[in-house]
């Protein structure tokens, strides 16, 4: 075989894996983001089709001494464009500390995008926040 097409073989062949590996039935996707106070994310697995079962590792971490309690949500979109507020999961143990929690998500009407929302809260009353939807 001349070397010509032994580079366009391989070439083919290194852009199907690149293009597998990249696909959302192969790939976890990650949500992060960062506000005064607090910071966490969410990585979804299993995301090959909006009718899926997601797979949610979500983290919240505490960073700042105030006396103040954070928060974490995940956000959806449905088919109809309607973004949907997941409950708040809260962490409550204080600066320099974190917690993780593992679940699964699915709707009816689809999932669309994930994103996640990270917050930092007075009581009931949210004080600053940050969204990820990338």
């Amino acid at each position: 075989m001349n070397k010509k097409v032994s580079a366009v073989i391989t070439t083919a062949a290194t852009l199907a894996v690149t293009a597998i590996s990249m696909s959302p039935a192969h790939a976890a996707s990650y949500r992060w983001c960062s506000t005064t106070g607090a910071n966490g994310g969410v990585t979804i697995t299993n995301w090959t089709d909006p009718g899926a079962t997601v797979g949610l590792s979500i983290g919240l971490n505490d960073t700042k001494a105030d006396g103040h309690h954070v928060r974490v949500r995940i956000l959806s979109e449905q088919s109809n464009g309607k973004v949907v507020y997941w409950p708040w999961r809260k962490h409550m143990s204080g600066a320099d500390t974190g917690q993780t929690w593992n679940t699964s998500a699915s709707d009816d009407r689809g999932l669309f995008e994930i994103g996640v929302q990270i917050a930092r809260f007075e009581g009931d009353k949210m004080l600053n926040s940050c969204t990820d939807w990338s």
